[in-house]
């Protein structure tokens, strides 16, 4: 029992030092000399890189730019995936079991299709625009979160829908007043996870846009990769600025997140 006890605790040592080892390694690196980017060097710890980032004029335009695409995304994909979601949990029509193809499409490489959406973005105007990022992000994300939603509705018992029905709700006031209230750790769940999705995401802005001004952060952590060499230091300290935003709405929410990604898991 004791070994067993043990060997479970040297497994979680394993796995943590797995998952927070290069986070502490960049954090580190971020804080110290460009030169002194070995996991066991040492040297003076400073924040000169961190000063260097928040110095510079369009850190801030980045940031606002990757706030605006993934704000909208989830704006956007939050309400058709609680419609999709909705019609698949509770009504049965032609084509149904189709669905499956929800969480079969975003396995579908990015990339293959890339060169189409460019076309097509042309065509109607949207290339080189921040709506035009938004719409392949929407496009991208809402099969595989309507499923979600999907998981989380059919959980609802539909005696409570019915109840409310019988109380004089019309059935879209039923999904008003009673399943949209009852989902919301899921719906926060989904959120949280289209919005890391868009935050995170450098394919699409580098495909759909050209104008420096329309980078969003991903893009904009390039620049300390030269033709001369990496600035390490400056690069973990951007990517370590990038992570807050989603960490802290992660914080904030992860008691609804948990509750609504095991309800999902148990569907």
């Amino acid at each position: 029992m004791k070994t067993r006890y043990s060997l479970s605790w040297v497994a979680i040592g394993i796995i943590s030092l797995i998952v927070l080892g290069p986070f502490l390694w960049g954090l580190k690196t971020s804080l110290m000399a460009p030169l002194n980017i070995g996991l066991l060097s040492s040297g003076r710890i400073h924040l000169d890189n961190y000063r260097y980032i928040l110095s510079r004029p369009e850190l801030g335009r980045y940031i606002l730019n990757s706030i605006k695409v993934a704000a909208a995304t989830v704006a956007i994909v939050l309400p058709m995936a609680v419609a999709g979601g909705y019609a698949l949990a509770r009504y049965d029509f032609p084509g149904k079991k189709l669905s499956v193809l929800l969480i079969i499409l975003p396995l579908v490489p990015a990339i293959s299709v890339l060169v189409p959406m460019i076309i097509y973005l042309r065509r109607i105007g949207l290339f080189n625009t921040l709506a035009g990022v938004v719409l392949a992000n929407i496009v991208f994300n809402t099969p595989f979160v309507v499923w979600m939603v999907r998981g989380f509705i059919a959980q609802i018992p539909r005696e409570i829908e019915e109840a409310a029905e019988m109380d004089g709700c019309s059935p879209l006031g039923a999904l008003a007043r009673v399943i949209i209230p009852l989902s919301v750790p899921g719906l926060i769940a989904s959120g949280i996870f289209v919005l890391i999705g868009t935050w995170n995401n450098y394919l699409y802005a580098f495909a759909f846009t050209t104008s420096p001004d329309l980078r969003v952060l991903p893009q904009g952590m390039l620049a300390f990769i030269g033709s001369w060499g990496t600035n390490y230091g400056g690069l973990n300290a951007a990517a370590l600025v990038a992570m807050l935003p989603p960490m802290i709405l992660f914080l904030i929410f992860q008691k609804w997140f948990i509750q609504g990604m095991l309800a999902g898991s148990s569907r």
